[in-house]
């Protein structure tokens, strides 16, 4: 069974949060600590996917007008191929209809941006580096 969690920071949730962000961006991308938290962490709405009560995954969302961008969306690599970051984006598309959103943005790392076009996503733009890694912005608009 999928469960489908938010989490409030300052709790054991935000350190399973940490936890998994360590994981999958510092051990297996290579990226610095200060590239993975930053300031926002206090205020953006942050996630979990877990799977019974497992944590296998997370992201977090921030508002921008009449959109919400997908930050820091990730699946522990003993999980991928699940469909649990399937789940999360149709979760995702799911609370931002409910309250009125007219897009998902996000900016993807270039390798792994077919995951993404597989639940709908358009690439918009050219590729680019973000923390020395290509990336390319994507949009989901919603109905």
């Amino acid at each position: 069974m999928i469960v489908f969690v938010k989490s409030i920071q300052k709790t054991s949730d935000f350190t399973k949060i940490h936890d998994i962000r360590i994981r999958i961006f510092n051990k297996e991308l290579g990226l610095s600590k200060k590239d993975i938290f930053d300031n926002d962490d206090k205020n953006l709405e942050q996630f979990l996917i877990m799977k019974d009560d497992v944590p296998v995954g997370t992201f977090r969302l921030r508002e921008i007008n009449d959109s919400h961008k997908i930050e820091r969306m990730g699946i522990l690599s003993e999980y991928r191929s699940q469909g649990f970051g399937k789940f999360a984006l149709e979760e995702i598309k799911s609370y931002a209809k409910k309250i009125k959103k007219s897009k998902l943005i996000l900016d993807s790392i270039y390798n792994v941006r077919a995951f993404y076009a597989n639940s709908g996503f358009v690439e918009v733009g050219d590729v680019y580096d973000k923390v020395e890694i290509p990336h390319v912005k994507m949009n989901f608009k919603l109905e």
